[in-house]
């Protein structure tokens, strides 16, 4: 058995996978903020991680658990809550901004979580001798 094969680190690793994701998709709308007609995509993965995350209680067994989590993935859309401009585009620079930078915190908060983790294991591992 995989020490880091198990459901926590799964999840982490979806996560991530999702942020990065999210971090794609909001430098297109970026990147499109100028164009007619273009609407801005949204990545929702936090409403999917708690739908999974009831089927993760009702799993009985490990293998359910890690199959649930790992049918887990973030769904892209496109925004259409979100005014449209003239020209029909609906991306607001500002927003966008505010969100990627929420994005990429996260992204650097689980990176570090999990780079502490391993070196927590690597001082156990070798008895804390480097």
């Amino acid at each position: 058995m995989n020490f880091l094969d198990n459901p926590s680190h799964l999840v982490m690793e979806k996560t991530m996978d999702a942020l990065w994701q999210r971090a794609r998709v909001q430098s297109e709308n970026i990147a499109n903020a100028a164009t007619p007609g273009y609407k801005r995509k949204v990545v929702d993965f936090e409403e999917e991680l708690q739908r999974h995350v009831s089927a993760l209680s009702a799993a009985d067994s490990r293998g359910d658990k890690m199959l649930a989590i790992s049918e887990l993935q973030p769904r892209v859309y496109e925004d259409k809550t979100t005014n449209v401009n003239v020209d029909g585009n609906n991306v607001e620079l500002d927003q966008e901004f505010l969100e990627m930078t929420d994005t990429l915190t996260q992204y650097q908060y689980l990176q570090r979580l999990l780079s502490d983790g391993m070196a927590r294991l690597r001082y156990a591992i070798t008895e804390g001798r480097g």
